[in-house]
């Protein structure tokens, strides 16, 4: 083979297996068979007579040839993505590849649901992996290993973009079906008295917001525990006087599902403030999380559908 020969196919396999360190990784992100992506490194060490690549317990070593020809091959990528992009015509049925999402517990349900009712009805062949989100990924989304993070607050970070698909509005306490909170009025005073069950995810905060803003007023409320998991939390709170507080219309939508957990709307001054004390730190709203590494047709036709397709579950959560 020559180098005349060279295609946008194979680039994208050396990239990918670069990327990966592992071929089925790489055949993952692509679409492809392993056996397809290992046809295509045969070809390319026959156009650089080069291995390319050497195989260690860890995975797949670029040799030196291979690091000098990654910033060449990155920018003839870039090129053909922005021919694909605006010159293509793309075909949802046709297309292949995969995308990793990383979501809040609060949300993987709805992201699963928006995959397989607004995505995969159009676009078969596509593969997902969803996970849930319970730390810090924003350099992975940056550098291009996560595809989408689906968070309710904004980041600042080099090589993001965020899309948001609702505001935060209504705020909610979760507590035992028989909870006195639910029939009482729902102030700092009375909320005090019990303890707060904090649904974190990141726990970045020195204190749960509920709990400053009754310090702000004199009043002390006691911290029962911390856990990133809905369904943990749902069984502590079935089983204690506990509370909860959520901003999250498919969590109330849940708690609609389950027995011996209710819900009670936060009054409106309490969850503007408490909103308030969370734009401190980050910027609160529902936001789809990518970065800067892939702009192809595929890429951008997921995150479309991706942000329409929660907006609208978002909304209708909203309504019940």
């Amino acid at each position: 083979m020559k180098l005349d020969q060279l295609s946008y196919s194979q680039l994208k396999v050396l990239m990918a297996v670069y990327k990966h360190g592992q071929g089925h990784q790489a055949a993952n992100e692509l679409g492809m068979t392993a056996s397809s992506v290992s046809r295509t490194l045969k070809g390319l060490r026959d156009i650089f007579k080069d291995a390319l690549f050497v195989r260690r317990s860890c995975g797949l070593i670029p040799t030196d040839k291979t690091e000098q020809l990654i910033p060449l091959v990155k920018k003839l990528v870039d090129q053909y993505q922005q021919i694909e992009q605006h010159h293509s015509v793309f075909s949802p049925e046709e297309s292949g590849g995969q995308f990793t999402i990383l979501a809040y517990d609060e949300f993987v349900y709805a992201v699963q649901k928006v995959v397989n009712e607004h995505i995969l009805n159009e676009a078969p062949n596509l593969k997902f992996e969803i996970r849930t989100l319970s730390h810090d990924c924003t350099a992975e989304v940056a550098n291009g290993d996560i595809d989408f993070m689906v968070v309710y607050e904004g980041f600042e970070g080099k090589g993001l973009n965020w899309d948001m698909f609702s505001e935060t509005g209504d705020l909610y306490i979760l507590a035992n079906s028989e909870h006195p909170i639910l029939d009482a009025q729902v102030d700092l005073s009375t909320l005090s008295r019990y303890p707060l069950l904090e649904l974190d995810n990141y726990n970045d905060l020195t204190c749960p917001l509920l709990v400053n803003l009754c310090r702000e007023l004199g009043f002390e409320m006691e911290v029962a525990g911390y856990t990133d998991s809905v369904a943990t939390a749902m069984r502590l709170l079935a089983q204690s006087n506990a509370v909860t507080l959520s901003c999250n219309q498919f969590t109330r939508q849940f708690v609609d599902m389950i027995q011996g957990v209710d819900y009670v709307r936060l009054p409106n001054h309490l969850a503007k403030k408490i909103r308030e004390y969370r734009r401190t730190d980050r910027d609160i709203g529902n936001y789809i999380l990518y970065g800067d590494i892939n702009n192809s047709a595929s890429f951008n036709w997921v995150k479309s559908k991706l942000t329409y397709g929660l907006e609208k579950e978002w909304r209708l959560a909203s309504l019940k």
